[in-house]
């Protein structure tokens, strides 16, 4: 399973790419959050050619967002154009799919809209696993089904798990087998500490410092 930094935040953005997180994505509430210009945002992080970013269009209609593809495209062809799920958004995805271009369907909570998505070309998905649990759902079951349906059908669409809220879910979306998560940046460090790690680090620096002597 391969990490997509889920922030617009440019400090985390850049300390989770060093980290060899391969990608990023992020929502128009995270775009308001940091004080983000979208286009500017995009311009700077597709000039490093990353495995994945993606610019989401937000616009009611199909030819509403069929605009701001074009926008996005402008700066570059090898944006991942995000699209929320609605019918307009499907059929844009098909649309962009005939002309080759990279597609991924957002806000997916269940089996039925992921396989609509699949159905319109859709390279990526985005099942939201958290939101999904705040409702009484089993968000983690519904994406280890669709995992599952897009392994045995041999779909070439890959899933990015999104809306991830703790370990126990990061930990079992890689059991799975899940292609990306959309991961946020504190649980990304956090997924990095454990107290034997930190116990064994000062046990090592208090030995070399003896050794050096």
């Amino acid at each position: 399973m391969r990490y997509i930094i889920d922030t617009a935040n440019e400090e985390q953005i850049q300390a989770a790419l060093s980290m060899g997180v391969c990608g990023v994505t992020a929502n128009p509430s995270m775009y308001l959050k940091n004080n983000v210009d979208f286009y500017g945002f995009l311009k700077r992080y597709s000039s490093l050619e990353l495995e994945f970013l993606s610019g989401e269009v937000m616009g009611d209609t199909f030819e509403e967002m069929k605009e701001e593809v074009n926008k996005i495209l402008c700066i570059n062809k090898n944006i991942v154009i995000k699209v929320n799920f609605s019918t307009e958004g499907l059929k844009l995805c098909k649309y962009l799919k005939n002309l080759g271009i990279k597609v991924a369907i957002t806000l997916i909570f269940d089996i039925r809209q992921a396989i609509a998505a699949i159905n319109a070309g859709a390279d990526y998905i985005f099942p939201f696993v958290g939101r999904n649990e705040e409702i009484g759902n089993d968000g983690l079951q519904i994406i280890h089904e669709i995992q599952q349906i897009i392994k045995d059908q041999n779909y070439k669409t890959k899933v990015v798990a999104a809306s991830i809220k703790n370990l126990y879910q990061l930990e079992q979306l890689a059991m799975y087998h899940i292609d990306y998560a959309a991961i946020p940046y504190d649980l990304l460090i956090k997924s990095l500490n454990h107290p034997l790690t930190t116990s064994g680090l000062k046990t090592f620096k208090e030995d070399w410092e003896k050794v050096e002597k």
